[in-house]
């Protein structure tokens, strides 16, 4: 004798499958999320750095030349997505603080400072 079940008749877990898909599907958008976010603050990071070394040398040979070293990377670190929080100025050793913003994104905003310090070619310890 063969038992042959109709199929509306699945018992009590029908539907589970979908449950489960949907909480998997949750898990993995919430996943993604966390990781851009990462991602953010990682990128701050970078761009931070980036415009810190790149100011400082700018300002190091800005002062070297003659010229004002602070305002000049000043603009250096503005032009590559930072804001100079502080510069000093040793002869024409430039030592900078920048810091780097990322975009809202998520009602949230990251933020990195880096510190780089430059000397021109010219400078030597003796």
């Amino acid at each position: 004798m063969t038992i042959v079940r109709h199929p509306s008749d699945r018992g009590p877990d029908r539907g589970a499958v979908s449950v489960y898909a949907v909480s998997v599907g949750i898990v993995l958008l919430l996943v993604a999320v966390l990781l851009l976010e990462v991602g953010a603050a990682i990128t701050a990071r970078h761009r931070a750095a980036a415009a810190a070394d790149l100011a400082a040398l700018a300002a190091s040979r800005a002062a070297d030349q003659g010229e004002e070293g602070c305002a000049v990377g000043r603009d250096v670190a503005r032009r590559n997505g930072a804001q100079l929080i502080e510069c000093r100025m040793d002869a024409a050793v430039a030592t900078v603080t920048v810091r780097a913003v990322t975009d809202r994104w998520w009602g949230r905003r990251w933020a990195a400072e880096e510190r780089a310090r430059a000397a021109p070619v010219t400078y030597t310890v003796r």
